[in-house]
């Protein structure tokens, strides 16, 4: 038997905030976030470098169904490096949402920059 997944919300989350981490731990009693070693530059003496990092992300103003999708992108290529994807349910629009993602390894193939790109039901978000 294969489930239905629901309509798509047609509501559109605005993206609070958008960390970059070496890691970050929910408390299992509060919810409370700890995020350990923010940063947004990685040096290397050579590359190709893996690069564990996780992501951590803060969603407004949402409500119902959401297919997330992560893209980890080489700004000069435009080439997609990671795509993670997964899906995410809402209740309240005037409630937050924060949410971690671990990359045990990206793979930086060379100098130069990368982003990370936000996409709820197919909408960029940042």
């Amino acid at each position: 038997m294969v489930e239905e997944k629901p309509p798509l919300s047609q509501v559109v989350p605005v993206l609070v905030a958008v960390l970059v981490c070496d890691t970050a731990v929910a408390d299992p009693g509060t919810g409370k976030r700890s995020l350990i070693g923010i940063f947004n530059i990685i040096n290397a003496r050579a590359f190709p470098i893996p690069q564990p990092m996780t992501l951590y992300m803060k969603l407004a103003d949402a409500q119902g169904y959401y297919e997330l999708e992560v893209r980890f992108i080489q700004v000069k290529t435009g080439n997609q490096l990671v795509t993670a994807k997964g899906e995410l349910k809402i209740d309240d629009r005037l409630s937050s949402v924060d949410l971690h993602l671990s990359f045990p390894s990206l793979l930086i193939p060379e100098e130069g920059k990368y982003e990370f790109q936000i996409w709820a039901n197919s909408v960029f978000l940042g």
